[in-house]
C-alpha cells in the first residue's frame, strides 16, 4: 500500500488558503465593528484588506485546481 501525503508546496498552499478563508469569515464582522464605532479609515482599511484576501484566495484556488490538474497534489 503507498501512502500518500502532501509535499510542502501543497501543505503549504492549503494551509494558507484555510487561513484567509478563516480571516475572510470575520472580515465583515470587523467591517460592521468599525462601522458602528463611526470610524470610516477603519471601515475603509478592512474592505481594502477584505478585497486583497479575496483575490489571494482566488489565486490560491487556481493554484490547487492547476496543481491537481497536473497530477502534483
Amino acid at each position: 500500500m503507498t501512502e500518500l501525503c502532501l509535499n510542502d508546496n501543497c501543505y503549504n498552499s492549503v494551509h494558507q488558503i484555510t487561513k484567509t478563508l478563516e480571516f475572510l469569515s470575520h472580515a465583515d464582522k470587523y467591517i460592521e465593528d468599525a462601522k458602528k464605532a463611526g470610524d470610516s479609515e477603519a471601515e475603509k482599511v478592512w474592505n481594502t484588506i477584505k478585497a486583497d484576501r479575496q483575490k489571494h484566495a482566488e489565486m490560491l484556488k487556481g493554484l490547487i485546481v492547476a496543481e491537481v490538474k497536473n497530477d502534483k497534489f
